[in-house]
């Protein structure tokens, strides 16, 4: 599924987003992840829900009419769980119910850390699921 070059592609993106503040809609966390998944795989698992939000009500009544009902169970229907301990660069995590991407011991999610807005590292013992790109 991923490319050959996903690795490239996947540090391009990132580095492209990594002080993009959040916006719902535009760059919110399943934005960013699919983006990022866009990215490596050229396949846009958002492309149904994308465009249909900009509040976090509209995320929510997006993801009921065009994905399975919450962001977990969407990715759930798209991606096989893994454990968090098995996720590698470029999988799909889970924290405080935001969706986030793995770049090894930690994951980048949208959000502000010190009064800054852009990527955070949130480290894998606080990732609550994985999935496999």
């Amino acid at each position: 599924m991923r490319r050959t070059d996903w690795e490239a592609r996947l540090g391009e993106y990132l580095a492209s987003v990594v002080d993009r503040p959040f916006e719902w809609g535009v760059h919110d966390c399943a934005l960013h992840s699919a983006n990022a998944v866009l990215s490596m795989t050229d396949i846009d698992f958002a492309a149904s829900f994308r465009g249909h939000y900009r509040t976090a009500i509209g995320s929510v009544r997006a993801l009921r009419r065009y994905g399975a009902g919450t962001l977990e169970a969407t990715i759930d229907s798209l991606f096989p769980t893994i454990g968090r301990a098995f996720a590698r660069r470029g999988d799909l995590v889970m924290h405080a119910g935001a969706l986030g991407i793995c770049v090894g011991g930690d994951a980048l999610f949208v959000g502000e850390e010190g009064g800054a807005a852009g990527l955070v590292r949130i480290a894998r013992p606080s990732w609550s699921k994985a999935w496999r790109i």
